[in-house]
């Protein structure tokens, strides 16, 4: 099972914030991207458009980077999608 948490603004199709998917073998992160990609839109939108960072464990990943069973992955959008909105240049918000 691959843990997936999605932070900041992001959620799931469904509304989630944390998924859990089966992994029968270790994958690329792009080739678990892939696989789920009808569940994770506003993800897969960010990872093309370069605007989100991916961790695995507590390491920065890459597409290549190796997925394996009991793995969390976490994405964490731009500043510019993160905070942008919320709190505007100037008014003391927090990066």
């Amino acid at each position: 099972m691959v843990t997936f948490r999605l932070l900041g603004n992001l959620t799931a199709a469904n509304g989630e914030r944390v998924l859990e998917w089966e992994l029968k073998e270790p994958a690329s992160l792009e080739q678990l991207l892939l696989a789920h990609q009808e569940e994770i839109p506003d993800v897969i939108r960010l990872w093309k458009e370069a605007e989100c960072m991916f961790t695995v464990g507590v390491r920065i990943a890459a597409e290549s980077t190796v997925v394996k069973d009991g793995d969390i992955v976490k994405v964490t959008p731009h500043n510019t999608q993160l905070h942008s909105a919320d709190f505007p240049i100037g008014t003391g918000g927090t990066v």
